[in-house]
């Protein structure tokens, strides 16, 4: 077995399909054959019934015997033949003596004598002078039912027992050319069959030797679509999706750099400034001010990226029975204040008892965002506008507000992580640009969507979240 495991993989299953082929074969020669001497035997059978058939009427039968003197004068012409086409008769005694055989009985060697052991005929196969032999011994009933004796009828099976060996020579032949063409076409058949699989080894190599580049692909286009063109098309749709992941961990590590690195920057310089030379406390003050702010502005970030990475590590499987309008009502209701000190109209309509399987924590901090971002960027007597509702085993949150808008191509990557819009009232105003990130990241992680839209640039926008929902009240 350890040999035959060392084997590519092409020979193995031309061997495994000749060796399957070998038995089935073999199996239904067998049949064929054993079927066929079982037929030749039930013919010879027939044979030898007729021949005793004609042999019978000459034998007299009375109480005190058998009389056989008709048998050599009017006997069938096969009892008076020699060889395979020879009818042999003999007429026994109760004890198994010869009382009567045909003439050509005579020009052959002893035959030996076998008696029924029941009251019925008997049948068997023997040698006789070097050839095979078949007889049958019929017993003989005077009229009260006595067995007197017994007439036995043989024949030669020869041509019969020649035609089963020219049977079983063919159908080993036929075997053997069967085996060594399955064999042929086996293999053939594998390696036409696996031909893909080495073509898919080999790239992998190739994409293996140049592992800082993931823009390789494995190649697909085989001649048939099968399991491998499957395979094929599944990996490589794994390696893009590792490329994009790849892609987006290098900006995200950019944009993080980038983020902390310039308020690093200010407060350097800004402390630098402030080291030159002696000054007034009033001086000291303000610049310890914008640094306050330049490591609020750090902190916002950093708290940003915690929030982002355990939304991307949310418990599986989601948390318990949440009813997410009142979580809805509340946290929404908590922006209500800053909204009215801006001058916005903040309006809640949650609908009662959708519930959710999630925790309360991070579905706080998508309403948290939504609804925040809605107040930011809505300018003084706009209006935001916060609605949950459940539907074809779903619950939805929409907000919608009057503030900045945007263009398409905004909208495409608005939950990017890092990713501010252009517009001025949209850069005026503090910020990270991971509130998006984090809403989409816990809502993609209890299995739901997300998604924007707008009219264009100063005519509002509308985000919203799809949650699996449990059933309303």
């Amino acid at each position: 077995m350890t040999r035959l495991s060392a084997l590519p993989i092409s020979a193995r299953l031309a061997l495994w399909y000749a060796l399957t082929l070998f038995l089935l074969l073999s199996a239904f020669a067998v049949f064929c054959y054993v079927g066929f001497h079982a037929a030749a035997h039930r013919s010879f059978d027939r044979h030898l019934d007729h021949e005793l058939e004609a042999v019978t009427p000459l034998l007299r039968v009375g109480a005190d015997g058998v009389d056989a003197s008709a048998l050599g004068g009017a006997a069938p012409v096969a009892t008076r033949l020699e060889g395979p086409n020879a009818t042999f008769v003999r007429v026994l005694t109760p004890g198994g003596a010869v009382a009567q055989a045909s003439a050509n009985v005579a020009a052959m060697p002893p035959l030996g004598v076998e008696l029924p052991s029941a009251g019925g005929p008997l049948r068997l196969s023997r040698e006789w002078a070097g050839e095979p032999v078949r007889s049958l011994v019929a017993p003989l009933r005077a009229p009260d039912g006595a067995v007197v004796g017994y007439a036995e009828v043989s024949g030669v099976e020869w041509s019969r027992h020649r035609e089963l060996r020219d049977l079983g020579r063919t159908l080993a032949l036929g075997v053997a050319l069967s085996v060594l063409f399955a064999l042929g076409a086996g293999w053939w058949l594998a390696r036409r069959a696996l031909r893909p699989v080495a073509v898919l080894t080999d790239a992998a190599g190739r994409l293996a030797a140049d592992g800082a580049r993931l823009g390789g692909r494995l190649p697909s286009d085989f001649e048939t679509r099968d399991e491998l063109t499957a395979l094929a098309q599944t990996f490589n749709g794994l390696l893009a999706r590792l490329e994009a992941s790849v892609e987006r961990e290098r900006r995200f590590t950019s944009n993080a750099a980038h983020e902390l690195l310039t308020p690093l920057a200010t407060l350097r310089s800004e402390a630098e400034v402030a080291l030159r030379r002696d000054r007034e406390p009033e001086a000291y003050r303000e610049t310890l001010g914008r640094v306050v702010e330049d490591v609020a502005e750090m902190t916002g970030t950093v708290r940003g990226l915690l929030q982002l990475a355990r939304a991307e590590s949310l418990p599986q499987p989601p948390g318990d029975r949440l009813d997410l309008g009142e979580l809805v009502a509340r946290r929404a209701g908590r922006a209500r204040d800053e909204a009215e000190a801006k001058g916005v109209a903040l309006s809640v309509d949650a609908a009662a008892g959708v519930r959710v399987r999630a925790e309360a924590a991070p579905l706080a901090d998508v309403v948290d965002n939504l609804v925040g971002n809605a107040v930011k960027y809505t300018p003084p007597g706009g209006r935001v506008a916060v609605r949950l509702s459940h539907a074809g085993g779903a619950a939805r949150l929409e907000v919608e507000d009057t503030g900045a808008g945007f263009d398409g191509p905004t909208c495409e990557r608005l939950f990017d992580r890092f990713f501010r819009a252009d517009a001025p009232e949209v850069q005026a105003e503090p910020g990270s640009g991971l509130g998006l990130a984090i809403v989409k990241a816990i809502v993609e992680g209890y299995g739901g969507t997300v998604g924007c839209a707008s009219d264009g640039p100063g005519r509002g926008a509308t985000f919203w979240a799809v949650l699996p929902c449990l059933g309303g009240e």
